[in-house]
């Protein structure tokens, strides 16, 4: 059995593609197959080294990103929602409103308070305010009515690509600002931008109507102007969070740019790569997955929803607003994470929008004077109510995002594969050769120990004698044989020479 293992060890050693191996097996002597065996050794120790590094940099998840920037002939031109800071005009309200309006939101600010707050509830006279029937019974249907309109008066230009457009060309949405105002909203039939440049986009020239103000400098916003943002158009804005300010007595230039994100799934990326679905929104968006987890958590505390959030809940009252769901979501966004909470992550693939915001004197003195003349606005009246704002792709470039694997199963494999075979020179083959060697080792091993052991039969140290000398008397034989046979060849030979040379001298 011995011989038989040896043989195979010693056969693997010699036809194994692994280098090292024969020279070790056919070492000339000890000092050479010691120095070979060091040699292999060290070479497979930085070979298995070298293969756990990559392992571990697979199993990173690295990522890298590609940028491909595309120029197009033309593009699909973003939503723009517009905004006021003001969200009660002062026109449209009574004084009995604001005074119940001021006292609801002036809450939220004596939240850390307590005691302060309980004194504060006790002590006021809530029908003493004497509040319209519309404010406490419809708030957002007060706020739709009373709250910041785009019509006639408060839009005074509207051009699109150098062609006139109208209030009509705007659709309404609640934000916190409240009245909210979106142009190209259509997630059908979106508009396209054909030529880059100011002006071939969207250009507004806006009244903000800062008389109409009634924003409490304690509750309330303390700028006045116009909160724009760009969003894709099957994403619910959200301007008090990406919102860009624009302050009047300017002109405000929003170069756009679009990009196109692709994100890869867990665990290289943040992106869930299952199809995931929004109950009020057609398309999957962060935004979307974010408000509505924000209004199933105030539905499930206050019984109902502001009207921001999206749901079928009835709309809060002002003091529910301010009593109920300001806490909660500060609660809520104090002592946990959203994202986690919410189980939100990035779609895998989604269009993002961004600005860059450049301003210039607005208006000049020409301008001042026509502008008196068509629109009866004064110079000192244009610089704290006009608002002149420009849109536009500053070049009809569209940019990709794409996020790609650093290692990927097939880069994993040439990894490895190269550590293998550079140091010792292992490919798959030589695996099935090894896998070969072992079947055969253990084919040979329970194929030898399934033999009837020789150790039954007694063999006398005569017997074992006489074969020794057995074994010695026919290797002697064999040696003289072996002689006798070259001297009798070397005999003839010599002669048949002789006989040669007589049959010479005869001719």
């Amino acid at each position: 059995m011995g011989d038989t293992q040896d043989s195979l060890d010693h056969e693997f050693a010699n036809y194994t593609t692994c280098h090292g191996a024969s020279r070790i097996a056919n070492a000339k002597n000890r000092p050479h197959m010691a120095l070979w065996t060091l040699v292999f050794l060290a070479a497979f120790g930085i070979c298995t080294w070298q293969v756990v590094d990559r392992i571990q940099n697979y199993f990173a998840y690295r990522t890298g990103t590609e940028i491909n920037v595309q120029l197009e002939s033309e593009l699909t031109f973003p939503a723009v929602t517009i905004c006021n800071f003001n969200r009660i005009r002062d026109s449209a309200t009574t004084q009995n409103d604001l005074a119940y309006l001021g006292a609801a939101f002036y809450i939220p600010a004596l939240l850390d308070d307590p005691e302060t707050l309980n004194e504060f509830l006790q002590g006021v006279d809530w029908d003493g305010f004497n509040a319209s029937t519309a404010l406490l019974e419809d708030f957002a249907g007060y706020v739709r009515q009373n709250g910041f309109v785009l019509d006639g008066d408060s839009l005074a230009e509207c051009t699109w690509r150098g062609r006139k457009c109208y209030a009509d060309n705007f659709t309404h949405v609640f934000t916190e600002y409240g009245n909210c105002w979106t142009f190209n909203g259509d997630k059908d039939s979106p508009l396209k931008q054909t030529s880059p440049g100011a002006g071939n986009g969207l250009k507004l020239v806006m009244d903000i109507l800062t008389d109409e103000y009634t924003e409490d400098p304690i509750t309330g916003n303390l700028e006045y102007g116009l909160v724009f943002q760009v969003h894709d158009q099957h994403e619910p804005p959200r301007p008090e969070l990406v919102g860009t300010a624009v302050a009047p007595g300017s002109h405000t230039y929003a170069s756009t740019f679009q990009t196109h994100v692709i994100n890869q799934p867990s665990p290289w990326g943040q992106c869930d790569s299952k199809k995931r679905s929004l109950t009020y929104y057609d398309k999957y968006t962060l935004p979307g997955c974010l408000l509505e987890c924000r209004a199933a958590i105030v539905a499930n505390i206050c019984k109902c929803r502001p009207m921001y959030y999206p749901g079928v809940l009835d709309y809060c009252t002002p003091l529910n607003l301010t009593a109920c769901v300001l806490p909660t979501l500060a609660a809520f966004l104090r002592e946990s994470n959203e994202f986690d909470t919410c189980g939100c992550t990035v779609p895998c693939e989604y269009t993002a929008y961004s600005s860059q915001v450049s301003y210039a004197g607005y208006p000049s003195e020409k301008a001042a004077r026509f502008y008196e003349t068509v629109l009866n606005y004064s110079s000192g009246y244009m610089s704290k109510n006009v608002v002149l704002l420009d849109v536009y792709y500053h070049e009809l470039r569209s940019t990709t995002l794409e996020q790609f694997k650093a290692v990927d199963v097939s880069g994993l494999i040439s990894d490895v594969g190269g550590q293998f075979g550079f140091f010792i020179g292992v490919s798959v083959i030589t695996f099935w050769e090894f896998l070969e060697y072992l079947v055969m080792k253990f084919s040979a091993f329970f194929l030898f120990s399934r033999k009837p052991s020789n150790s039954n039969k007694k063999v006398s140290n005569k017997d074992v004698l006489k074969v020794d000398n057995a074994m010695v008397f026919e290797n002697a034989a064999a040696e003289v044989a072996e002689k006798t046979e070259s001297t009798e060849l070397s005999t003839i030979q010599t002669k048949s020479n002789g006989e040669k040379a007589a049959v010479l001298e005869m001719t």
